[in-house]
């Protein structure tokens, strides 16, 4: 059975908080809101969202919207 990624924007699409209710995880002993980690606004910047993502899927999202 082949799982489909659903993708919404302002919503993670690993663990699926948002802006307005965003994960905490801990950082250097804090507990800390997660932010976005691409343009779109589909991956948070917990790092267990990130480590779930695929690398291919990482390597194609957009960081930053490039100048046309």
């Amino acid at each position: 059975m082949v799982s489909v990624l659903v993708v919404e924007p302002e919503k993670c699409r690993v663990c699926g908080c948002t802006e307005k209710n965003p994960c905490l995880f801990d950082w250097d002993g804090d507990r800390e809101p997660c932010a976005w980690l691409d343009f779109d606004h589909t991956l948070c910047t917990n790092l267990r969202c990130i480590a779930l993502t695929p690398l291919a899927d990482l390597l194609e999202m957009p960081l930053f919207r490039r100048a046309a």
